[in-house]
Parts: structure tokens; C-alpha cells; sequence
């Protein structure tokens, strides 16, 4: 067992390390979109998607196998804990597993608002298209709002 759970605790840390590259790669595509590359990405981000359930379905062949045995399997950092005399052994895995983990949630949220700020951009845009750029739109200050003379409402203001 204590093979097999280092074995597993490897295989998480380089899936996250997958993760995380195709993340980086993601954020910089964003940043300067090209449709192609953005694409590609994807095709990337499903193979990892792949890599990762096949590493959650090991995690929980261990916890069924470890529960089996008599252990109690909240985690893997509980298994561990009690199979391993020496925590040295699997602590730093676990605990490069966990920083990967801090890292793939911030890379993740930045890219995710990154995706939110170019959807609002192309908001803006579509509302200027649909107005003509004669109307109220959403996105102005109130003081030049109550400049214009039009009272239409905007695109957003429609959709929301």
C-alpha cells in the first residue's frame, strides 16, 4: 500500500504540473486571443481533463483498498499518516501536491477574469453597435448619462 500511495502522490503532482502549464499557456492566449492557438488549447485541456479523472479514480481505489484494511479515509494525508512510520516519506509530496493545487485555483480565477473582462468588453461593443452610439449605455458615468437627450435603453439593459 505505502507504494502505491507514493506511486499515486507522484502521478498528482505531475498532472498538476500538466495543469498548470496548460493554465500558463491558456492565460497567455487570452491576453492576446488567436482563435487557432485557443483551439489547440483545448484540445490540450481535454487530454488533461483525462489525466486527471484517471488520477481522482486511483485516489479512490486507494481509499476503498485503505478502508478495506481497517483505516480511517477521510484523505490520502489521513491514510498516510497512519501507514508511513516516517512522514518525511510522503509529507512532501502531499504538501507540493497542495501548493500545486494553490496555484492551478489563483492561475484559474485569473483566467476566468480575464475571460469576464473581454465578455464585458464585447458587451460594450455590441451595445454601442445596437444604439449607434446615440443612446444611453449602461456603462457610462451617471453625470454623462443625464446629458444625452435619448431615453432608449441599451443592449444590456435588455438582456439583464
Amino acid at each position: 500500500m505505502e507504494h502505491e500511495i507514493i506511486t499515486f502522490l507522484n502521478q498528482l503532482v505531475t498532472v498538476q504540473e500538466k495543469i498548470l502549464d496548460v493554465l500558463k499557456k491558456k492565460q497567455a492566449l487570452l491576453v492576446k486571443p488567436d482563435k487557432e492557438s485557443l483551439a489547440a488549447i483545448t484540445v490540450e485541456e481535454e487530454r488533461t481533463l483525462i489525466l486527471l479523472q484517471q488520477t481522482l479514480e486511483h485516489r479512490e481505489k486507494i481509499l476503498e483498498s485503505a478502508q478495506e484494511q481497517g483505516y480511517k479515509v477521510d484523505s490520502i494525508r489521513m491514510v498516510c499518516e497512519q501507514i508511513f512510520p516516517n512522514p518525511s516519506e510522503w509529507r512532501l509530496l502531499v504538501n507540493a501536491a497542495q501548493n500545486r493545487n494553490k496555484q492551478i485555483r489563483y492561475l484559474a480565477l485569473a483566467n476566468w477574469t480575464v475571460s469576464q473582462k473581454s465578455l464585458i468588453h464585447l458587451t460594450q461593443i455590441l451595445e454601442i453597435i445596437e444604439t449607434r452610439g446615440q443612446g444611453k449605455t449602461t456603462y457610462t458615468p451617471q453625470k454623462v448619462k443625464e446629458t444625452h437627450s435619448s431615453s432608449g435603453g441599451g443592449f444590456v439593459d435588455r438582456v439583464a
